[in-house]
């Protein structure tokens, strides 16, 4: 049964370093699932076996985070609140950056600065628990984290990711069922997100420094993107994730000035640019991530030459409004 969603607009899910890289080539690109997307236009430009289901690892935060934005924002909570750190989150093993420990205080919005930027676990499960809790009381529920990604499921849902199950809120799957979704749907929530100004300026940051309360006394701690393509090839944005089983993923967005194509001989069309690129299990997630993208802007490019014509519906990616 799917679970109940309190959604008065989509846009409130829950109304409740490197320098040099080598591009690889498409022998390489063909052996796992990929996807490049014009983020405006939804003209899907370049894909292999993008409808595969993976473990996503990390990947996971993105849907983490956003159900949080929209919650925040529905509620009108201030992202400068401060947060308790459970043993649940500390339990978990994987990244845990700062040395967090239960009982630990950190805001909203340095948590989430953790989560995205530095893939910290122990932050995206002390969003989801905090969060939770506080969906609980719409809601009901035992678990806060269970309620918190019920609504993670529920905004795929929405969204038209039907080949995705989230399980947990930060994507690692060393422990209980694991997390499954494809490039297709990646590429869905990654432009989902776009539309979110905060979710928009977090991943765009190359380094942030951040502060959590131990023992009442601030401790701050500076954070590095773990995206290394950050500023390279247009790049503005994206997610890292890795797991021994999902293996490297990455999902980026990249940008390009806008043009004006002429229409007629007074009118003229303003062309957006920005590619959103998924690859999932990949030998080389940065350096194919960098040869995709160039590829991506060819494509784009030859598409809007021919007149940016639709020749079949499965041409464009589906997202709701």
């Amino acid at each position: 049964m799917q679970p109940q969603r309190f959604q008065p607009t989509l846009a409130v899910a829950v109304a409740l370093g490197v320098t040099a890289l080598g591009l690889m080539d498409s022998r390489a690109q063909a052996r796992n699932p990929y996807i490049v997307v014009d983020a405006n236009q939804k003209k899907i430009l370049i894909e292999n076996d993008a409808d595969r289901r993976l473990a996503i690892a990390s990947l996971t935060k993105i849907a983490t985070a956003l159900v949080a934005l929209d919650w925040i924002y529905s509620q009108n909570i201030d992202k400068n609140s401060l947060m308790v750190v459970p043993a649940s989150a500390v339990a978990l093993g994987g990244a845990n950056p700062f040395g967090l420990q239960p009982g630990d205080q950190i805001s909203i919005r340095d948590a989430l600065y953790a989560a995205l930027m530095a893939s910290d676990n122990v932050c995206a499960q002390t969003v989801a628990d905090h969060v939770g809790r506080q969906m609980m009381a719409r809601v009901g529920g035992r678990d806060p984290v269970r309620v918190f990604v019920d609504q993670m499921n529920a905004l795929a849902h929405a969204l038209g990711m039907t080949k995705t199950k989230f399980t947990n809120p930060h994507g690692l799957d060393h422990q209980g069922p694991i997390g499954l979704s494809t490039p297709r749907d990646l590429a869905r929530l990654m432009i989902y997100g776009l539309r979110n100004p905060s979710y928009n300026f977090i991943i765009a940051q190359s380094t942030r420094e951040v502060t959590f309360l131990r023992g009442g006394q601030p401790r701050s701690f500076n954070v590095t993107n773990t995206n290394k393509l950050l500023g390279q090839y247009g790049v503005d944005g994206g997610k890292t994730g890795s797991t021994q089983k999902a293996g490297d993923c990455l999902i980026t967005t990249a940008r390009k000035p806008d043009r004006f194509v002429p229409i007629n001989a007074t009118q003229k069309r303003r062309i957006a640019y920005r590619l959103v690129t998924v690859v999932l299990a990949s030998p080389d997630r940065f350096g194919q991530t960098a040869g995709l993208i160039q590829q991506g802007w060819n494509a784009y490019e030859s598409w809007i030459a021919g007149g940016m014509l639709i020749k079949a519906p499965g041409e464009l990616l589906t997202v709701a409004n």
